[in-house]
């Protein structure tokens, strides 16, 4: 096939680092070159990031100001005429809004917007949130529903959320990000954690339910829990720093913050664990899993995907702080267990989840956008 080009467009350096990197250097392997467009946020550049073409751009995630969207939009439709993509590939729902908005200027380009989870908007019920949904909608059903606009959903249940509530052009279900198998991968280390925490520091992803349990289980054994992972300032949910550092100096967590090489912490670890309210398609529990770990996550999308009920780990329900607390106990007390739900985590990720076969699938989704265009044509 004849090269051609991808414009992709994500929130920041960090995530597209720790998310989707692995799928663009496959798809320039496979002759597409590819313009990356993010947030600079990291501080100090990851040598990976050499091998790939990024231009760094500054925009507000927060922002409601319609200057400073309009402003955004203007300087992303002068990158999209400069650089004359073929298809433009818009992940998490800010790209998403912005890069379709810029792309209605361009006929001739397809674009392709990755749902990967609902988040703080569509989960939280407070008043700001259901405005801010309400303002969101129309422009979102608008951009879903057009003819050259092709949607990515990462679990079925988001697939059917957004088809319940909005006309959708075409969808297509991609599990995940994937994770890198040959890298994450079992080593015989000991283990210093209990649990491994291994997410943005948001109140969605259950963090205080899970440190209310931790502070009854201390109370009558030892429990070593690491947190890894920062703040997001851009999230309502966000855990405060201070909070955070009160929750270490009060010995509940050993918190790292944010960091990029994790493979030698979860395999210093006995279980990895997520009680998020909802997820798209959780990393850190596919980078566990993969290690090995077993599971205790909540029974909401995303996460029953990767972690099956007593398989590799325990599902229960959100908010549930009685039977997180139970799991918790009964996993750490059975070393059997713990041994069988590792081993089938690691299988489960081999067959389902290597990296190499989500990559695949997006490139088949870019060639198939351009095959059918040039029926078109």
């Amino acid at each position: 096939m004849r090269k051609y080009k991808l414009l992709y467009f994500v929130s920041e350096d960090k995530y597209f680092l720790t998310h989707k990197i692995d799928h663009i250097l496959y798809a320039m392997k496979k002759n597409i070159e590819v313009l990356v467009i993010c947030k600079k946020t990291l501080k100090k550049k990851n040598p990976l990031l050499n091998n790939v073409t990024i231009r760094y751009f500054d925009f507000d995630r927060k922002t409601l100001n319609p200057f400073k969207i309009i402003l955004t939009i203007v300087r992303l439709y002068k990158i999209i005429k400069s650089y004359k993509p073929n298809i433009i590939h818009n992940t998490a729902l800010k790209p998403i809004l912005l890069g379709s908005a810029a792309s209605l200027f361009f006929s001739n380009i397809y674009v392709i917007n990755s749902i990967v989870g609902l988040g703080y908007i569509y989960i939280n019920s407070n008043i700001k949130t259901k405005l801010l949904r309400i303002l969101l909608n129309f422009p979102l059903k608008f951009f879903l529903s057009k003819k050259n606009f092709f949607t990515v959903f990462q679990n079925s249940d988001d697939e059917t959320f957004f088809k319940l509530r909005c006309k959708i052009n075409k969808s297509f279900l991609i599990r995940g990000s994937g994770v890198d198998i040959k890298k994450f991968y079992p080593e015989n280390k000991k283990k210093i954690y209990d649990l491994v925490y291994h997410s943005r520091m948001l109140k969605d992803k259950g963090i205080i339910e899970l440190i209310n349990v931790i502070r009854k289980i201390k109370i009558k054994k030892s429990l070593k829990v690491l947190f890894l992972g920062n703040p997001d300032t851009s999230n309502d949910a966000s855990i405060s720093l201070q909070t955070l550092e009160n929750w270490q100096n009060e010995g509940l967590i050993i918190w790292k913050g944010f960091c990029e090489e994790v493979i030698g912490y979860l395999n210093q670890s006995k279980i990895s664990i997520l009680p998020s309210y909802r997820e798209g398609f959780p990393k850190s529990l596919l980078e566990g899993a993969s290690c090995g770990l077993p599971i205790i996550a909540t029974d909401v999308p995303g996460c029953r995907e990767i972690c099956v009920n007593n398989l590799n780990g325990f599902l229960v329900k959100p908010k549930d702080e009685y039977t997180l607390q139970k799991s918790i106990i009964s996993l750490l007390n059975n070393k059997k267990l713990l041994k069988k739900f590792g081993f089938n985590s690691r299988k489960l990720v081999k067959q389902n989840f290597n990296v190499d076969f989500i990559s695949r699938d997006f490139v088949r989704l870019y060639n198939q956008i351009i095959k059918e265009s040039k029926k078109v044509q």
